[in-house]
């Protein structure tokens, strides 16, 4: 039973949408990219987005415009991967916005999954939307946000669960983070914490009193009981659950911390999801805390 349902599991991500970084060779997006599609079978798609070359010392002709071009390392990244058996194509597009590109090209063809790298941006930087901003808004796929640590063998990977609600496009959200988390730790080799964090109800301003407010530690205790019951199919160890009061913008950046997390696992829906809940430039914020990777994933609508 198990070896079936793992088999339907490792078929998830068919093929996966990425971006060559024009401003850096570790390329950290198309190497992990690449690395999940070794495991997976999946094809890869890398959108190479030509822009102007803008290097002061480039154009008064200090040193050669193909010195600072990305493909002389991608194209032995790719030779390398494709010698292991990986399937992938890069596709050449004209001065675009990466958002711009990553949406047309995922809505033109079928595609599981994009992965962008963390571009770690500063408060200044967040009057306009970010690029992962109009993603998580804008795209309907799963949203992998990665940076240049490494996934370390044996490591852990953390899903942020909001178990509150209970209609039933939230449940199945839930159900989507855990089977995913199930799937990669598998994958990655890693191990699965849970983290739910909620606010206390506050009846000290309540006009009239009521016989059925609950104490804090009532309110925990239910919040606590709803956890185990999400993680009881999964065989998870109590001490990988993690239930902790408080605003998700601070304290799912802490747990992933206190765990060493490879990757995030996150809900980021239109109405429901943690990364939903959270206004203003907030969930820019938490992605900018967080020194893991992130799969932000959103509702699957029927």
């Amino acid at each position: 039973m198990q070896s079936n349902k793992w088999t339907t599991l490792m078929i998830a991500y068919h093929n996966t949408l990425t971006l060559i970084d024009n401003d850096s060779a570790a390329q950290e997006a198309l190497n992990k990219a690449l690395q999940l599609a070794r495991k997976t079978k999946a094809k890869v798609t890398a959108l190479k987005i030509n822009r102007p070359n803008n290097n002061l010392l480039s154009r008064l002709g200090l040193i050669p415009e193909n010195a600072l071009d990305p493909m002389l390392f991608v194209k032995k990244l790719i030779n390398q991967y494709q010698r292991q058996g990986v399937e992938i194509e890069v596709k050449q597009i004209n001065n675009v916005k990466d958002h711009i590109a990553l949406i047309d090209e995922s809505t033109s063809r079928h595609y599981d999954l994009i992965i962008i790298n963390n571009q770690h941006h500063s408060l200044l930087k967040e009057i306009m939307p970010s690029r992962e901003s109009h993603l998580l808004r804008d795209s309907a796929l799963p949203i992998m946000i990665v940076g240049n640590k490494h996934w370390q063998p044996h490591g852990h990977i953390l899903t942020a669960l909001e178990t509150t609600e209970s209609n039933f496009e939230h449940n199945q959200l839930n159900q989507s983070l855990l089977d995913d988390s199930q799937q990669l730790s598998r994958l990655l080799n890693s191990d699965i914490h849970l983290v739910n964090c909620y606010q206390l109800e506050n009846w000290s301003m309540a006009v009239t009193a009521d016989s059925h407010h609950r104490s804090d530690e009532e309110q925990k205790q239910q919040h606590w009981q709803r956890l185990l019951d999400k993680a009881k199919h999964y065989q998870l160890k109590r001490e990988h659950l993690h239930l902790e009061q408080g605003l998700p913008d601070h304290v799912i950046p802490n747990v992933a911390h206190k765990c060493n997390a490879n990757l995030l696992v996150i809900g980021a829906g239109e109405h429901h999801g943690l990364i939903s809940e959270l206004k203003g430039h907030t969930s820019a914020v938490i992605i900018d805390q967080l020194k893991c990777d992130i799969l932000a994933i959103k509702p699957q609508l029927h």
